[in-house]
């Protein structure tokens, strides 16, 4: 188990700033507090921070300017505290009043949450369960990613099990894999940043001809009434749109589109094949060959295992 837990924060004037710790016998330094910042990248731009120090491997959160970290054990599963360190941030208040409780609390909380995320505890959870028991039985298929045009891998079949968070789904079925119920195999791609292992991908099109991120959508639509195609550009909020030929109103919720252009509002190109770029929406990295292809995606299989509370 975790032996302390720590918070630091940044002053634009001075740096890692040294808060509170506990239990309180070894604090931080400042120069650890710094190195634990730059585990965050220059400009603290990764939510998870790995620092080796003396004293053994840190795991932090950041939230600038506040940051959480924890120092592991030696035995400790870097990637089971990592996961449950995410669950305990949401709960926390980060600009507590009475810091000394608020880390005394999370402390013991985490603990609770790396207990509860062990095998026996985790079929304790009802959703949790009856999961892996209609994966068991055959009452739904392997647990297979859905690549959605944000970027992320969802779990769309667990959200009847264990809820609608995804990043939770994506927690729990690692959980369940550490504990030898679960068994991931290769499933298609999935996108992963390599600076600072996000998986959140923002997609911008781009101008063809000047690159400007500038766009309209001009849509050709089937007006109803004169049967003619017209164009249009659909703004959000709009209700209706008016045909260029007849004039009528048509409801934007009945349209019936037949292609899309975007047109740039700085040099006036329209072209139905924008350049597409896409970076990380965690840090911010532009993502290349290399961040798009990398990565691989998993589903998940019953191990199959004569699992005590699956059957």
């Amino acid at each position: 188990m975790p032996e302390a837990i720590f918070s630091i924060w940044w002053d634009d004037t001075l740096g890692p700033m040294v808060g509170r710790s506990f239990p309180e016998a070894d604090p931080i330094t400042g120069e650890e507090a710094l190195s634990i910042f730059m585990g965050h990248g220059v400009n603290q731009e990764a939510k998870m921070g790995y620092t080796k120090l003396k004293r053994g491997l840190i795991i932090s959160y950041m939230q600038a300017p506040n940051c959480i970290a924890v120092l592991l054990s030696a035995d400790d599963d870097s990637k089971v505290v990592e996961r449950n360190l995410q669950r305990l941030v949401i709960d926390m208040d980060l600009n507590a009043d009475d810091w000394d409780s608020e880390l005394k609390n999370a402390f013991s909380k985490l603990l609770l949450l790396i207990k509860d995320s062990s095998g026996p505890e985790l079929l304790a959870n009802p959703g949790v369960a009856r999961l892996v028991q209609d994966l068991h039985e055959g009452r739904i298929g392997p647990l297979a990613p859905r690549h959605i045009l944000h970027g992320t891998a969802q779990y769309p079949d667990t959200s009847d099990y264990i809820g609608n968070d995804e990043a939770e789904a994506r927690r729990t079925l690692t959980d369940l894999v550490d504990a030898g119920i679960l068994v991931p195999k290769t499933y298609g791609r999935r996108v992963q940043c390599r600076q600072c292992g996000g998986e959140d991908v923002e997609i911008t099109l781009l101008c063809p001809n000047c690159n400007s991120r500038k766009l309209h959508k001009v849509y050709t639509v089937h007006c109803p009434w004169c049967r003619e195609q017209t164009p249009t550009v659909i703004e959000d909020q709009l209700t209706e749109v008016k045909c260029v030929h007849c004039r009528a109103a048509m409801e934007v919720s009945d349209l019936n589109v037949l292609d899309v252009e975007p047109l740039c509002q700085d040099c006036g190109t329209a072209s139905n094949q924008p350049k597409i770029a896409f970076a990380c929406a965690t840090c911010g990295k532009q993502l290349d060959g290399v961040d798009l292809l990398g990565g691989t995606g998993l589903a998940y299989y019953h191990s199959k295992h004569n699992v005590k509370g699956t059957k």
